[in-house]
């Protein structure tokens, strides 16, 4: 199984570690939709950048937040890090709030949500099932929240609810039909029910949204290798190594699937330059099924000695 190299983070309402590269990736301030009328658009995106200018500076006074001139108030960024210092101070109500009026008002700000997870839930064997109910009612307060029903869906596939995850995935692409996120999260699920070549189809539409994604590129070619199309899974592994040349994942990726097509040469040269860079991937490589064919190689335990 060729390695996914997502971001890792540890949850604070579960003992599990999830990847979440997606939920970190996006930026803190969401698009502003401009009217079609030309006379009105200036003055629409003028009031909504003031409303949200007065918005963040009355959380900051209410949190005591002193400005400096190196600061700008319309960072949502620096809220976030005020909150998070007022929790590791103790004070979780006050984070809270500045949590609450950042989902309300910046509803694609998936951090806040995040936030208010790791303030609010238990660390315990049933803390995915509790985040769940949690996001449940805060979906009924902030119905627009798509970071909200981006963390629910994520956390319905890590508790094995693909179903719920599902409905969750499509209402979010309905809301953001632009977000190359919500596809990727979508096919990572359909990768999870195997329905590989639906989870291709939505890779596909992922990397014309953010073609620069180099892990999108490998869920592509691990997707249409489990078609059975490995000449094309190839062509996507060929285009993730070319974004990052150093990325020993993707060059590892890349070996999975040369040595699949029964590609020796090519199979073990991308191995020994993934272990080069990263020397753990040779504990690995002695279990995954991909290199099975090479597992009594005398080159491939030289590589991975």
């Amino acid at each position: 199984m060729p390695v996914y190299y997502l971001q890792m983070f540890y949850s604070q309402f579960t003992k599990r570690v999830l990847p979440v590269k997606l939920i970190l990736s996006p930026g803190f301030l969401p698009c502003i939709k401009f009217t079609k009328n030309y006379r009105t658009k200036h003055y629409h995106l003028k009031y909504a950048a003031m409303k949200k200018m007065i918005i963040l500076v009355l959380i900051m006074t209410l949190s005591g937040y002193v400005f400096s001139q190196e600061i700008h108030p319309d960072s949502v960024k620096v809220v976030l890090k005020k909150a998070t210092t007022l929790l590791r101070e103790g004070k979780k109500a006050e984070a809270n709030g500045i949590y609450s009026v950042l989902m309300k008002e910046y509803p694609a700000c998936r951090e806040a949500v995040q936030g208010w997870l790791i303030a609010n839930m238990k660390r315990s064997p049933t803390g995915e099932q509790e985040a769940i109910l949690q996001l449940d009612s805060l979906s009924k307060i902030y119905p627009e929240n798509t970071g909200i029903i981006f963390f629910r869906a994520f956390i319905e596939v890590e508790y094995g609810k693909n179903e719920e995850a599902f409905r969750d995935v499509e209402k979010l692409i309905a809301m953001q039909p632009d977000s190359a996120d919500n596809f990727i999260l979508k096919g990572q699920l359909l990768h999870g029910m195997k329905r590989y070549q639906e989870a291709v189809e939505s890779f596909e539409k992922a990397v014309v949204l953010n073609p620069r994604r180099t892990d999108v590129w490998g869920m592509k070619a691990a997707a249409l290798v489990q078609t059975g199309k490995h000449d094309e899974a190839l062509k996507a592994a060929h285009k993730g190594v070319e974004l990052t040349p150093g990325n020993a994942f993707a060059i590892y990726n890349r070996g999975c699937i040369y040595a699949l097509k029964g590609d020796k040469v090519n199979a073990l040269s991308d191995l020994q330059k993934a272990v080069e860079n990263n020397p753990r991937l040779k504990q690995h490589a002695r279990t995954d099924e991909d290199f099975k064919s090479l597992w009594e190689d005398e080159e491939f335990k030289t590589i991975t000695k």
